[in-house]
């Protein structure tokens, strides 16, 4: 494939866009004691000591997740392409980082940066995608921001890219948040043209 874009910096989502969704949030709601909050920000607001048992709790749930993901249909395939067009691809995610180094090694994946909540702020800020395009040296009007969730999105929007929404049937109500809307990661070959 010819490549047209101007986007030269593909920065995707891990959970529920790379691999598949498996962490159940419900569950991990309750090991955590949180309610239905955002497991992330009510964790971030309690003391140093509790902030780290349950960020502890959270890492354990987050690798026996990555430990038996599946990768999402086209995944292998769409980074291959980017990599062949010379564009440069990487993750921006709330995970840990040693979840998604097991996520990489499993399965192979060559990517050009990684980011996760040990490296920046995590979203819907804007700094784990800023930090990225300082990494891949881009600018944001040349990258696009890939997820499935609305702090995917509000995260990009907020550091100046484009974004897509990969849409699945719980997320439709955030593709008003999105320059694009991809029924799969096949469909980044349409970002392409």
């Amino acid at each position: 494939m010819m490549r047209v874009t101007s986007l030269d910096t593909f920065i995707f989502d891990l959970d529920g866009t790379l691999i598949e969704l498996n962490l159940d949030f419900d569950n991990i709601r309750r090991a955590l004691g949180i309610g239905d909050r955002y497991i992330l920000e009510a964790i971030l607001k309690l003391d140093k000591d509790t902030r780290r048992q349950k960020l502890e709790i959270l890492k354990e749930f987050e690798i026996r997740a990555a430990l038996t993901a599946k990768l999402m249909p086209y995944a292998r395939e769409a980074l291959r392409l980017l990599d062949d067009l010379g564009l440069k691809k990487g993750i921006v995610t709330r995970n840990c980082r040693e979840s998604v180094e097991i996520v990489i090694d499993r399965f192979g994946l060559e990517l050009d940066f990684v980011i996760t909540r040990e490296d920046a702020k995590p979203k819907p800020s804007p700094e784990p995608v800023l930090l990225a395009l300082k990494l891949a040296r881009s600018k944001p009007e040349r990258s696009i921001v890939i997820g499935d969730y609305k702090f995917d999105l509000i995260a990009g929007r907020r550091a100046g890219t484009k974004t897509a929404l990969v849409l699945n049937e719980r997320n439709k109500g955030f593709s008003y948040l999105a320059d694009y809307v991809l029924y799969s990661l096949k469909d980044i070959e349409k970002l392409l043209r």
